[in-house]
């Protein structure tokens, strides 16, 4: 059960609240999320000290909604810039749905300026052990070698996605892509992104969609520069090209089982708020929804023996 939760939901939504004011951001995202996590669902809401909220009814567990509402209001809702980024490994819309409402319903807005989708439904789970991130961030970091300076670099996973997942993978992520289709054409999205494509699935996507992407992001850990298909593409459709680290797996279940045992994951998301005149970021946090596995009818059979 999770520590501060006392009653056992079927679902539960975890907001780490502005992480910027926990002096966690501008680092890689698996340890921001992960000692965010940590930090939210670890502490004593009855220490008068932690400002972390517990909605029972709702099953919610959010750090410092006040202070998040505050850095939201202090600029009028045109002078800021809301981007949001969902990380999905499972083909699921009923997540999509569930990510982008509980964004619009956390951060009190009806409407966020760009959305990102990172669906990897055959993720590779090489993200790093987190568990003493807080501790390191401390101490002086190692040296990290660029990819270029590597005699043979990986493959960069831009130019492989289509080959991993698939047709049956570009299926999945057009009938996600739908479903934030729906949240543009109702004004609750003002662009539409996709993260990781290879030129061969993104052009799929733009080839079906109703409100085309306008902005794809690649990882480059692993390569030294983007393909030039996918350059010309992005170029020829009014694609923004933007580069990012994320891992393609944000949170291992071993380590997120850790901070909430008997739950896993479903989706997360990362949202950042920027003063548009001054290119300022203001707030930065991550929200997650997770459940617990539904018992089969032979367990429950079992347990109520």
């Amino acid at each position: 059960m999770i520590p501060c939760i006392k009653k056992e939901y079927q679902n539960v939504v975890i907001s780490t609240g502005n992480i910027i004011n926990n002096e966690l951001g501008q680092r890689k995202s698996n340890e921001e999320l992960y000692d965010g996590l940590k930090i939210t669902l670890h502490s004593d809401p009855n220490v008068e000290r932690v400002v972390v909220e517990i909605d029972e009814l709702h099953g919610r567990v959010q750090h410092a909604t006040e202070e998040l509402t505050n850095r939201l209001t202090e600029n009028q809702r045109s002078e800021i810039s809301i981007g949001a980024k969902i990380f999905l490994n499972n083909n699921s819309t009923v997540f999509i749905e569930q990510a982008v409402d509980t964004l619009l319903n956390i951060l009190n807005v009806t409407h966020v300026d760009n959305v990102v989708l990172a669906y990897h439904p055959n993720a590779s789970g090489t993200t790093s052990p987190v568990a003493n991130a807080t501790a390191e961030s401390t101490t002086a970091a190692p040296a990290v070698k660029s990819p270029c300076s590597e005699a043979n670099p990986a493959p960069s996973s831009v130019s492989n996605w289509s080959a991993r997942n698939g047709a049956q993978g570009v299926i999945e992520l057009k009938e996600l892509y739908r479903s934030l289709e729906q949240y543009a054409l109702n004004q609750k999205i003002t662009q539409l992104g996709i993260a990781d494509l290879d030129a061969e699935a993104l052009a799929e996507l733009h080839k079906s969609a109703a409100v085309a992407p306008t902005i794809a992001q690649v990882n480059l850990s692993t390569c030294c520069r983007v393909p030039t298909e996918l350059q010309e593409f992005c170029a020829a459709h009014d694609i923004q090209l933007n580069t990012h680290g994320d891992p393609e797996l944000l949170l291992p279940e071993e380590q997120f089982s850790g901070l909430a045992p008997g739950y896993t994951i479903d989706w997360s998301l990362r949202y950042q708020v920027h003063v548009r005149c001054r290119g300022v970021l203001t707030a930065k946090g991550y929200i997650v929804g997770a459940s617990r596995p539904i018992p089969s009818a032979s367990t429950s059979a079992k347990a109520s023996a």
